[in-house]
């Protein structure tokens, strides 16, 4: 069951948020002035009612950007993945549209997972042959001043990105998962965030061509 969905399209020349949906524990914010005056950009923070996912919540979005609209969709702070009860896991799946000549730009700030937290998520994104999409997905070692470090005992995430008639463009899967053997910190040594970014799109040649 969707638990929020936002609709961009052009009205009067502008990128405009046509519908904005959300329940329990997702909440969106859509402030009007988050970017300079004259920009044409729909600004859409994601957050959860507590500060963070508690064990066993399940959110599903939807997002579309219509044609030649852009939209930026973020966080207030880290996305925080309480500690799991038993061996409930946590989990919240995107689905975005992206049109012709649009931009969407998913930054959110890192996910922290608690000690024995367990988390899942997947984030797929529908592009026609002239979308653009910047994508930011990281996860943090933990809760520093706790002393945690890598102490959850399960995160995946998975992000697939497809052109037309399900094209498969580009498909990621990380998993973390404490075993018997060796712990996720173990194997981690001293990394402390893992990170991934993808900048597809002819309005994004210039930032490609810096990195």
């Amino acid at each position: 069951m969707v638990t929020g969905k936002v609709v961009v399209e052009k009205v009067g020349g502008r990128s405009t948020a046509t519908s904005c949906f959300s329940k329990y524990p997702l909440k969106f914010l859509l402030p009007s002035k988050a970017a300079p005056a004259g920009t044409d950009v729909v600004w859409i923070y994601s957050i959860t009612y507590g500060g963070g996912i508690v064990s066993g919540d399940s959110i599903s979005c939807e997002f579309t950007v219509g044609d030649g609209c852009t939209a930026v969709i973020t966080t207030q702070s880290s996305t925080k993945v309480y500690k799991a009860i038993g061996s409930e896991c946590s989990e919240q799946i995107v689905e975005a549209r992206i049109g012709s000549e649009s931009l969407l730009v998913v930054i959110p700030d890192p996910v922290t997972c608690f000690s024995t937290a367990r988390y899942y998520q997947k984030q797929i994104f529908r592009l026609v042959s002239d979308s653009n999409l910047v994508l930011v997905d990281w996860i943090t070692s933990g809760r520093h001043a706790n002393g945690e470090k890598w102490d959850f005992e399960f995160y995946k995430s998975i992000n697939n990105v497809y052109l037309e008639d399900d094209y498969p463009l580009f498909l990621d899967t990380v998993l973390l998962e404490k075993r018997s053997i060796q712990s996720i910190a173990e194997r981690m040594q001293d990394y402390h965030a893992i990170a991934m970014v993808i900048l597809f799109g002819s309005k994004l040649k210039e930032i490609q061509k810096q990195t």
